[in-house]
């Protein structure tokens, strides 16, 4: 009978560590890309601290060759006795080869490295699977997932206090409903209160007239625009971020979230109680009774449409220009009716 896996949060890790150690095999996977960094950044430092200065990171496609799993050891430096060796699996699906050879690895760890292997939040099949239960039954589990919405303002709270900032509540609240599906945005913008010389606690307000005065320019003020329908706007403000490199991933957040919001406004019964569940400020709510109102599931379906071929022309380099599908989308957005040619 197989052991129960280890499992703890990124922010346990400390607690861990300083009670067993390093153990041979660390498994994270997770949702969040910021979380999976808070943690191996966390094992990094550990495995300093345990004398392991080496490290090496592979990254597991079409041509990776699983014998490196066995084969490492004998390439150890003169000057390192063990050494830390991380494994990136993008799907979190090894194929069968990556199965077996991560099932005879966990049977028999490696004496001099400690493998650490990163994924995706796996799905229950996965989960199920052999090598997964054989590699995390003799090691630890880090699970990074994003907190879900009500365990989100908690978050914020505890992630300001790593900064050094205190906010109050409504600014907690605030931030959630900004950075909600987008944990590195919201890092982002903690990092730049934290330098900023607003008074503590930071209040929404204060957080809201920064954001207006560090760039009117920004997601934010995109976001509206598109929520008002208001076109020239929009693509004026568009523009503007497109000529200060905005990030792509924040953008494509906002977009998503979007999209995302108003199918879940269109199919529910209390209008007024799914803004309250989506993050849709009260003053907000016209605005987005009108933003359903326009966004038939013709419009709909295109820019779900839209949104997958940004996410290709961002991610995978699909040859298509990232700007102008973005800039399609914002004006669908905006007036569907044109765009689709449609009556209102």
């Amino acid at each position: 009978m197989q052991a129960s896996p280890a499992q703890v949060t990124p922010a346990q890790l400390p607690g861990f560590f300083e009670r067993q150690g390093l153990p041979p095999i660390v498994s994270i996977f997770g949702d969040s890309p910021l979380l999976i960094d808070d943690a191996l950044q966390l094992i990094r430092h550990q495995a300093r601290q345990q004398g392991i200065d080496e490290r090496l990171r592979w990254l597991q496609d079409g041509q990776f060759d699983w014998q490196q799993l066995f084969d490492q050891s004998a390439s150890l430096s003169l000057f390192s006795s063990v050494r830390l060796v991380e494994l990136e699996m993008p799907e979190g699906k090894p194929g069968r080869d990556g199965g077996d050879a991560l099932r005879q690895y966990a049977q028999a760890p490696a004496t001099d490295q400690i493998l650490v292997v990163v994924g995706p939040k796996l799905k229950q099949e996965q989960l199920k699977a052999k090598w997964y239960k054989e590699l995390t039954s003799q090691g630890l589990v880090v699970t990074a997932n994003s907190p879900d919405r009500a365990a989100l303002p908690r978050f914020v709270q505890s992630r300001a206090q790593r900064h050094n900032i205190q906010l109050d509540s409504a600014a907690m609240q605030l931030l959630a409903d900004w950075f909600e599906g987008n944990l590195l945005a919201l890092d982002q913008e903690l990092q730049k209160l934290a330098l900023s010389d607003l008074a503590q606690p930071i209040t929404a307000n204060a957080i809201q007239t920064a954001a207006e005065d560090q760039s009117r320019f920004n997601v934010f003020a995109l976001q509206e625009a598109v929520i008002q329908a208001d076109l020239e706007n929009a693509l004026h403000r568009l523009a503007r971020l497109f000529e200060e490199d905005v990030e792509p991933a924040i953008l494509n957040w906002m977009l998503q979230r979007e999209w995302q919001t108003v199918s879940n406004l269109q199919q529910a019964a209390n209008f007024s109680d799914a803004c309250r569940r989506n993050g849709v400020w009260r003053n907000q709510e016209n605005a987005y009774r009108q933003f359903c109102q326009r966004m038939p599931a013709l419009a709909l379906s295109k820019a779900a449409e839209l949104l997958t071929r940004i996410e290709f022309a961002f991610k995978r380099d699909s040859g298509e220009h990232y700007p102008t599908l973005v800039t399609h989308l914002v004006t669908l957005y905006c007036r569907p009716q044109q765009v689709l040619g449609i009556r209102p």
